[in-house]
């Protein structure tokens, strides 16, 4: 399988090469997908409390699912940034937080089990269509 996030792109990785990549996902580096092919893959993107997980099974829109996790909504990690009036009117902070976000670890163990070819055992539902954000 193949991995693609914000610092490169990896042909036939490995478990380790997977772990030590998603292990440096965060503010800089926000997005992994893990894919067999253009319309078979999971992927992730971080929020501001977590990471969202989405998968498609090899074919259009209609075979996109998001994960929904069974815990409530995560809460942020960071603080939102104080603005002044004229810069939420001007620049709105973008600070995104979602419903159906995991953690980190929950990802890694998500995306393992992936690429193992099975389903992880980390309690979730996959809803059709997209993660609302």
């Amino acid at each position: 399988m193949r991995l693609e996030t914000d610092m490169g792109i990896i042909d036939d990785v490995t478990a380790e090469q997977l772990r030590t990549h998603l292990a440096l996902l965060g503010a800089d580096n926000t997005r992994a997908i893990l894919s067999s092919d253009a319309n078979t893959y999971i992927q992730t993107a971080a929020f501001d409390n977590g990471f969202v997980i989405e998968r498609r099974n090899g074919g259009g829109e209609e075979t996109h699912f998001h994960a929904v996790p069974h815990h409530a909504e995560l809460p942020p990690l960071r603080p939102k940034p104080e603005q002044k009036w004229w810069q939420r009117l001007l620049a709105p902070a973008k600070f995104l937080t979602s419903e159906c976000a995991f953690t980190l670890e929950d990802v890694q163990q998500v995306f393992l089990a992936y690429l193992e070819g099975r389903e992880s055992d980390i309690p979730k539902q996959w809803d059709a269509g997209f993660c609302d954000g």
